[in-house]
């Protein structure tokens, strides 16, 4: 059996492009993983060319979704004559804007490749996770990023988030990618110049980082949800906006915290029970 880690992904930064002529548009994102994760484990079974998924999610139970396609093309591609038993133990929340299942794809493509000793290279691996999702080839890495294109174009950023955490608030509210981007096309997407925070960036500075942190989705969100609007609210009246924005197309927010300051505990105490909440390394 072989086990792997699946976590998540959270953008700093996303500004949305021109729509491409497949009917995918061009992305512009700032990219980190933080150490909540969900646990993949796969192991052989007997029938060949069956991927079996189970799972504490019932989506991914039901056998009809990009993870269990992706184990499924691992097999015809790599390994015909066998079959995949994994086990998903599920943590982040679904349609949340933290690439929970891309996460997931990222995992089984690293994990077949160990259990069946494939040794595929980075370049194989990519070309897999791009063809089942624009989020799965930054989900095979494990460091911030510059993410471009349609996720296909990847460049390691020189810096390190690990003396940061972050707050994850998610208000339990599923936004569907799809309605999110076809609103963005109607109404048009809130995009802003990457180059001060990629110069903020190359000089580590935290402080201006965390000023120009992003998201073209969040007015198109907050505006189609109220309930994720208050949420939006909640968090900046009880702590400040610096290092605040929505990753994904929501509906989770994040910020960039350092020291666990009275107000930061207060807050995790006094809404935990309502709100999905916590506190994270970054990768």
């Amino acid at each position: 059996m072989v086990e792997e880690k699946a976590y998540a992904k959270v953008n700093l930064f996303l500004n949305v492009l021109d729509q491409r002529k497949d009917g995918y548009h061009n992305l512009e994102m700032i990219n980190a993983k933080i150490a909540f994760h969900d646990i993949i484990r796969i192991e052989k079974n007997p029938t060949p060319g069956l991927a079996l998924i189970i799972s504490n999610d019932l989506f991914l139970s039901n056998q009809n979704n990009v993870v269990h396609d992706i184990a499924s093309e691992m097999l015809r591609l790599y390994a015909p004559r066998e079959g995949v038993t994994i086990e998903i133990e599920k943590n982040i929340p679904f349609g949340a804007g933290l690439g929970g299942n891309s996460a997931d794809a990222a995992a089984i493509i690293k994990g077949v490749d160990k259990l069946f000793g494939l040794g595929l290279t980075n370049e194989a691996m990519n070309e897999i996770a791009l063809r089942f999702g624009a989020d799965i080839p930054y989900c095979l890495c494990d460091y911030p990023a510059l993410v471009e294109g349609v996720g296909d174009r990847i460049t390691k950023l020189d810096i390190d988030l690990k003396p940061w955490k972050v707050l994850l608030v998610n208000p339990k509210v599923f936004v569907s990618t799809a309605s999110a981007f076809n609103l963005g096309k109607k109404n048009g997407f809130d995009n802003t110049a990457i180059e001060p925070i990629k110069a903020a960036i190359d000089k580590a500075d935290i402080a201006v980082i965390k000023d120009l942190v992003h998201n073209a989705f969040t007015d198109i969100v907050l505006n189609q949800y109220p309930e994720i609007k208050e949420v939006y609210e909640l968090i900046k009246s009880h702590l400040d906006e610096s290092g605040l924005v929505m990753s994904g197309t929501g509906s989770t927010f994040i910020k960039m915290v350092g020291q666990t300051e009275k107000s930061l505990t207060d807050f995790i105490a006094e809404f935990s029970d309502k709100y999905f909440i916590g506190l994270y390394d970054f990768l």
